[in-house]
């Protein structure tokens, strides 16, 4: 198999200008190795962890400098560059790439110190984001799906999303499964943008592939293609297939932007919000299950997990022992009627039913008794039902007054975003993923 090769740096600046190899540091020689081979993700990760603690750091200060110089952020570049150099005012190598910078913006724009960032606002119309599906769980590729919102966002592209051929949730074809779920986020559709002039990036997406499901996604020239390479793209067409989190993207809004100094979980809730409608059918099946079941009692939401999340969480026993201790301490502050549980897991099920009797709703939907995921084992002509089953469980969990999730869960997050719970009412077993970058990713 193919090795992971990421998009090559903008020739702005010389790799060796990220550091003075002669006096590096193990930690800064292990980062140069990164960017010399071509992660700069996971290069970025780390040193943002660094950043975080030491934030006046002239090393951090530079490499960060030389890996927005190298996507095309010359306004960071400028900035960190700037501050690396009053931080150590003998040190010639953060002024040095200051004035490359500088240079090839005056080169390029004549204007020193342009902000690239308000030239892309000013193009929103006129650029465009594809947005294709993950591949993975449901909620999961619709988190990939607030992410690159945040990146058009940021980049002032018109989103497109098309979940075609590898999207779990469709028919298997070319058709859109997004647009079975949610209203669409834009009057564009992929069709629009399969255009012979149309010029796209990472260039292994051209007019005549993009219905494809996947193109050298983990694998090959241009995989594993981080939300940081296409804020400053000046293509018409930037296509995203790899999952970037918001979390790795808030260091990358500019002051200035209405988006700028929000929180993680601030961020969730505006995205949700603006872009995420679900058709009618769905907020239908929503109100009539609630209606029929749920209307007229108090009640708390709960999600846990089964199947396949003990793969993935080697301590997911020990999670899911922790449930019932906070459920019994929300129903004894308040007069709970009803708990509404979302699961994937027949045995999950089995359990709180035992717990809690018949206080336990649950919708009629595709479970499973084994460690394989039910949007694994679903047959395609099934996809679109699971799809609707999982979107209507997490929207009748939202009507609770409380609920009760797994913090390392897409599904339990999503619907502590789907509104503003009051103070409290939220408990997450686990520190919620979200808020913690995902080196895994780019672990090559």
């Amino acid at each position: 198999m193919d090795k992971p090769i990421s998009p090559p740096p903008l020739n702005i600046l010389p790799v060796g200008n990220c550091l003075e190899l002669h006096r590096a540091s193990p930690i800064e020689k292990i980062i140069f190795e990164m960017i010399r081979k071509g992660n700069l993700p996971q290069a970025e990760i780390i040193l943002r962890g660094y950043h975080e603690k030491d934030p006046g750091n002239p090393s951090v200060l530079n490499f960060l400098g030389w890996i927005a110089s190298a996507v095309n952020l010359p306004e960071y570049a400028i900035d960190y560059f700037g501050r690396a150099a009053e931080r150590a005012p003998t040190w010639k190598l953060p002024r040095i790439n200051l004035k490359m910078v500088e240079k090839c913006i005056a080169d390029t724009q004549g204007k020193p110190g342009l902000d690239m960032a308000a030239m892309n606002y000013a193009n929103k119309n006129e650029k465009l984001l594809l947005i294709k599906a993950w591949g993975y769980g449901f909620w999961s590729d619709v988190s990939h799906v607030l992410g690159q919102l945040l990146v058009a966002e940021l980049a002032g592209r018109t989103p497109v999303v098309s979940w075609g051929r590898n999207s779990l949730f469709g028919d298997g074809a070319t058709e859109n499964a997004f647009d079975y779920y949610f209203e669409a986020l834009s009057n564009v559709s992929v069709h629009d943008i399969q255009r012979d002039n149309f010029n796209y990036w990472p260039p292994k997406w051209n007019c005549g592939n993009l219905l494809e499901g996947e193109v050298n996604k983990w694998n090959g020239p241009y995989s594993r293609v981080a939300g940081l390479y296409l804020l400053g793209r000046p293509e018409k067409v930037v296509v995203s297939d790899f999952f970037t989190s918001i979390y790795d993207l808030i260091p990358w809004i500019p002051r200035g932007h209405h988006l700028y100094g929000l929180s993680v979980d601030d961020l969730y809730l505006y995205l949700v919000r603006k872009y995420l409608h679900p058709r009618k059918e769905i907020l239908d099946a929503v109100d009539c299950f609630y209606k029929r079941h749920l209307a007229a009692h108090d009640f708390i939401a709960v999600h846990a997990r089964g199947s396949d999340k003990a793969l993935e969480m080697n301590n997911l026993d020990e999670v899911n022992g922790q449930y019932k201790a906070i459920i019994d301490q929300h129903l004894a502050s308040r007069n709970y009627q009803r708990i509404f549980l979302m699961t994937d897991d027949a045995r999950v099920l089995q359990y709180f039913k035992q717990a809690y009797g018949n206080m336990i709703i649950t919708t009629d939907c595709q479970r499973t008794n084994n460690a394989t995921g039910i949007h694994y084992q679903t047959v395609p002509d099934r996809r679109r039902q699971l799809g609707t089953e999982v979107m209507v469980d997490a929207y009748l969990a939202a009507h609770a007054q409380a609920f009760v999730g797994n913090g390392f869960s897409n599904p339990s997050l999503i619907v502590r975003y789907l509104k503003d719970w009051p103070s409290g009412s939220v408990s997450l077993i686990g520190k919620n993923m979200f808020h913690t970058a995902n080196t895994l990713l780019h672990n090559w």
